[in-house]
């Protein structure tokens, strides 16, 4: 449903901008300001749908505005009809089909928090920055560069096709401009020193860029500088330069946005798998069955027995502390913490419940998720009737980069209720930190895991 609504929502500005053009052309005044303020309007009502900030979304005003003006120009030659009315209404109506579609895809690609760099109450000036920096680019070109100044009689276009051929140019406001927007990253300013800074610095590369190509380097030197010239590769410098600086901020704030959204998500499947694993070991039933175990073995068997059960006890609390927080562990490790933990369930099931064991000794140095077996192997006995008259075989072995558990199936007459986060669990964690799937294969007589060795 909201996808139908961004799209009512872009078609309704594109018929808008187009009835707005013909209406100027028909009473015969300047279209230019009223679809600027439409085009922003439309773009802050896309970030805000898509939930971006207010940040964002004034680089956003900006490139739109910009780019906008350079496609219009571009598809208002396409459609070359005898009708100039008709063309400039097609031309108006596919620019802003194009510019909301290509913007709400970026957003959509691209979700960046409202929240994440602050309120918009708090960032407000950023949008008023952006607001009032693409009207006065559009009144300066508009009513004092083409009307009296020196674009009479040239083509902006022939400017910018002249300008964006000039590789040093080129080049030095894409270097530049990145350098500048990630140490600037760095550097803790307010918002008027920062709008100052930016404003300076994207006039500073424009003239560079108007003075490189005027001159006629890298390749030629055409000295003296010819003013009219100079002037005309200024204003076009300078709405590139915007743009460039707008195109580079963007693409740099979502990729680093999104960098730490994977990274705050990683964080919390890590969270919540330990704490899958953590519940497993303070669960009720298993302290209630292990202190029950150890009254009964303190009660009947030697002290030296109860001690070591204790040990184990122990051991399995030990291992958990100590990998409290890592990601990783060596295969050896886990495979010392389970055989633990299998040791302490002979106990509670005496018979029925055999583990067979074929990790191969050059797999031992790989690494794997803590707890991951000792999570497969609750599950197995959450989910199975374990008796001496339908025993439960589990195998463990390595292969092909991969440790495969697997056991026979063996149902409760009262199925446990089964929520599946456990393997959900385990496999997000596999996924996060490798990009790699664990592989489930189950049937009614079996039950088989395959993880992959890191």
């Amino acid at each position: 449903m909201k996808r139908i609504r961004t799209a009512y929502l872009i078609h309704g500005f594109a018929v808008l901008h187009a009835a707005v053009t013909l209406a100027c052309l028909l009473i015969g005044v300047p279209d230019s300001l009223i679809l600027t303020l439409l085009t922003m309007l439309l773009t802050v009502l896309i970030c805000l749908r898509r939930n971006l900030s207010v940040e964002f979304t004034a680089i956003c005003v900006i490139l739109v505005n910009i780019v906008g003006y350079v496609i219009g120009s571009l598809i208002a030659q396409v459609f070359n009809f005898p009708s100039e009315m008709l063309s400039r209404c097609l031309a108006t109506f596919f620019t802003t089909e194009l510019l909301g579609w290509a913007l709400n895809l970026f957003a959509r690609t691209y979700r960046i928090p409202a929240g994440r760099r602050g309120s918009w109450k708090d960032n407000l000036g950023w949008l008023i920055f952006a607001v009032v920096t693409v009207f006065a680019l559009r009144l300066v070109i508009e009513y004092v560069i083409f009307r009296e100044g020196p674009f009479q009689g040239v083509s902006i276009l022939g400017v910018f096709r002249s300008l964006m051929g000039n590789s040093l140019v080129v080049l030095g406001m894409f270097a530049g401009t990145l350098y500048f927007i990630r140490k600037g990253h760095k550097w803790h300013y307010s918002l008027d020193v920062a709008t100052i800074g930016t404003t300076l610095f994207i006039g500073l590369m424009a003239v560079l860029g108007a003075l490189i190509h005027t001159l006629g380097l890298p390749f030629q030197w055409n000295p003296p500088l010819d003013v009219t010239a100079f002037a005309r590769n200024l204003v076009v410098a300078l709405i590139v330069e915007t743009a460039v600086f707008a195109l580079i901020y963007v693409i740099e704030y979502a990729v680093k946005t999104r960098t730490e959204l994977v990274t705050q998500r990683e964080r919390r499947h890590q969270a919540e798998f330990r704490y899958m694993a953590l519940k497993n070991q303070v669960n009720p039933h298993f302290l209630f069955n292990s202190l029950n175990i150890l009254d009964s073995i303190i009660q009947e068997e030697p002290r030296e027995t109860a001690s070591r059960y204790v040990h184990k006890l122990s051991g399995i609390y030990r291992y958990m502390l100590q990998h409290d927080g890592s990601r990783l562990v060596r295969l050896s490790e886990e495979e010392t913490f389970v055989t633990m933990y299998y040791d302490l369930l002979k106990v509670r099931f005496p018979e029925g419940f055999t583990v067979e064991k074929n990790i191969r000794e050059e797999d031992l140095g790989r690494m794997i998720v803590p707890c991951t077996l000792q999570l497969l192997l609750e599950n197995v006995t959450k989910h199975n009737a374990i008796s001496a008259d339908s025993p439960i075989h589990i195998s463990v072995q390595t292969a092909d980069g991969f440790l495969e558990m697997e056991n026979n199936r063996v149902p409760k007459a009262s199925p446990a209720t089964s929520t599946g986060l456990g393997l959900k669990y385990i496999r997000q964690q596999y996924l996060d930190i490798s990009g790699r799937e664990i592989e489930v294969d189950e049937t009614d007589e079996s039950f088989r895991v395959r993880i992959p060795l890191l």
